[in-house]
């Protein structure tokens, strides 16, 4: 039986994933084991109104007092430590998966992918992604996103405890296990002039209607199954029967696209092929694997 969250919900806060870390780490700024009382895997705290929500690079921003799901995940996973950076492809598979049903069930023109490392994306149904707009659809190209819109944005902060885990090595149990916050935010009901950036959509915006408690029931279950199918095979997600690791690679847009990934070290172009969870590039010089850094489509192979 899937567990299933169990949420606290605060009517404001500046960020709801700022406020775990808080809760979670102890004076030393390593993970209290105390917190697990009060923080258990599958936690989540909930805020209608998030007047400092963080992503990566330190982006910040705030959400509207209705319309917008702005919640963050406790997550105490029983796999290896190396095994956790796959958690922001797990949490966007999770939210993909809801929208992409809430979409099929309004009988919209669009469909969710996710768009490496942390962003769930809606794309038109024509798959006409990286072009300019069809004639009266409306979908203008945006340079670096082409036709897609950003519905999701997910972020994942790991809380490590003092001693570091040994490589390879299971938690024993859930209080042993370095805890990851995982902040997800969702467009639901904004209005186009709500929404932050231009290339950034609702649900509403593209034809669905519900509320962000209904989205949250449902991201909700869909995580804690993926987090459930994850442990079960080690936390490598080719492992067994591969299941998991093709379900991450046929969602994800950025495979198959030219891109440029900014990262710390500079700037790498190439064609992006595969997910290690690092993105994959083929470039003139050999395959290189981007682990951190903004990603921007150049044109859709």
């Amino acid at each position: 039986m899937t567990e299933a969250l169990l949420v606290r919900t605060v009517e404001r806060t500046g960020s709801t994933s700022s406020d775990l870390r808080a809760a979670l780490t102890g004076p030393g700024g390593s993970l209290d084991p105390a917190s697990a009382v009060a923080w258990p895997h599958l936690s989540a705290l909930r805020a209608r109104t998030q007047t400092a929500g963080r992503g990566r690079s330190d982006h910040r921003w705030e959400t509207p007092a209705t319309g917008a799901l702005t919640v963050s995940v406790v997550l105490r996973p029983l796999v290896p430590v190396e095994r956790l950076a796959w958690l922001p492809l797990l949490g966007g598979l999770a939210a993909r998966d809801a929208v992409e049903g809430l979409l099929r069930e309004a009988g919209s023109p669009w469909l969710a992918r996710t768009k490496w490392p942390n962003d769930v994306v809606a794309v038109p149904a024509d798959g006409r992604v990286g072009s300019a707009a069809a004639p009266g659809d409306g979908v203008p190209a945006i340079q670096g996103w082409g036709r897609s819109r950003k519905l999701v944005g997910v972020l994942a902060e790991l809380v490590p405890p003092a001693a570091a885990p040994e490589p390879g090595a299971v938690p024993a149990s859930r209080e042993e296990a370095p805890a990851v916050v995982l902040g997800i935010g969702v467009n639901v009901a904004q209005r186009a002039e709500e929404l932050p950036v231009p290339w950034a959509a609702s649900l509403a915006r593209l034809g669905v209607r519900t509320t962000p408690e209904a989205v949250l029931d449902d991201l909700g279950d869909r995580l804690a199954a993926v987090i459930g199918e994850w442990e079960a095979v080690g936390g490598d997600p080719d492992a067994a029967d591969g299941d998991l690791g093709r379900r991450l690679r046929t969602a994800c847009l950025t495979l198959g696209q030219e891109v440029r990934a900014d990262t710390p070290s500079g700037l790498v172009t190439g064609r992006a092929v595969d997910l290690e969870p690092g993105l994959v590039l083929e470039t003139e010089r050999g395959r290189a694997a981007v682990t951190a850094g903004d990603v921007t489509a150049l044109r859709t192979a």
